[in-house]
């Protein structure tokens, strides 16, 4: 099962269409602008899980035209490429290990003041992406954070990106400010789908602690009982998500290129319909839900 550029341009032909919709609706009558935010939404969230793909050189054959196409796609996301890939490695390295892993390591419920413990459960209980917000500016954009993980060389780089690309948006939204008002529901849209799914991967899986021990990091193939995955309708989750959904099978095989995701089979318990799963974790608050590792 190799990557190879014929599958991976058969799955750009949707976000290709929706982006187009979104573009061509910003000046239409207000229900067509409407129908476009909600597809520009799905856009963006593609476009996420898109880098996502290109970050783990996976989705087309050749690393050059993965790189290409990641930093081509990445400003969509608010996310730096560069800092994307390298901490995202490091999140399969250590997934497994809650304190280990950078994307996890700040979400415990004794580290929340009493504001804040309000503000996650009213968020979450309303559909407000503070989360996905948090995760951009809280690990790819966070320089503290990026130099306890990364070597110097690669701390020097991640900065020239957090620099390069923060002059690109405040360069993008003063010459095309009404451009940008128009697309905020899109973007809000395409964070609360992305809050959504990056949460369903991790969130309330109960994993262990280093604790400031030594430890290894686990074999890939054990990491898929501290993932989760979401049931979707197979052609929703292949081409609205790009089988992202899959993603015990995805921590099991990160190198896989994502359309061959469904055909592999994990020995893991944390796999749920939407809809179910859905209700479970609304009926909870944020902090419980996000912030607490259990079972579901």
């Amino acid at each position: 099962m190799k990557k190879n550029n014929t599958d991976a341009l058969k799955l750009l032909v949707l976000p290709a269409l929706f982006g187009l919709v979104f573009c061509l609706t910003l000046d239409s009558s207000f229900p067509l602008y409407i129908v476009g935010q909600v597809l520009g939404g799905i856009f963006l969230a593609q476009a996420f899980v898109l880098m996502h793909e290109v970050g783990h050189n996976s989705f087309f054959n050749g690393t050059l035209l993965n790189k290409i196409f990641g930093y081509l796609i990445s400003p969509l996301t608010f996310i730096p490429f560069y800092n994307w890939f390298k901490v995202h490695d490091l999140h399969h390295e250590w997934t497994g290990w809650r304190d280990k892993d950078p994307t996890t390591e700040g979400t415990f419920a004794d580290q929340l003041g009493e504001a804040q413990v309000k503000i996650v459960n009213f968020c979450w209980k309303y559909y407000i992406p503070i989360f996905s917000l948090g995760y951009r500016f809280g690990v790819y954009w966070k320089q503290e954070k990026l130099k306890r993980f990364l070597s110097t060389a690669e701390f020097q780089k991640a900065q020239l990106n957090i620099y390069f690309y923060g002059f690109f948006y405040l360069l993008f939204i003063l010459f095309n400010f009404s451009f940008f008002i128009k697309i905020i529901p899109a973007i809000y849209i395409s964070w609360m789908i992305t809050d959504l799914i990056m949460l369903s991967q991790h969130a309330h899986v109960e994993m262990p602690l280093a604790d400031r021990k030594e430890v290894s990091p686990l074999k890939y193939v054990d990491q898929a009982k501290y993932s989760r995955s979401i049931k979707l309708p197979y052609n929703i989750g292949k081409y609205i998500f790009f089988n992202f959904n899959y993603h015990e099978a995805h921590h099991a095989y990160p190198g896989l290129p994502c359309y061959f995701l469904p055909r592999v089979k994990v020995d893991s318990h944390n796999s749920y319909p939407l809809l179910p799963w859905l209700k479970k974790v609304k009926s909870m608050n944020g902090v419980d839900y996000i912030f607490r590792s259990s079972d579901v």
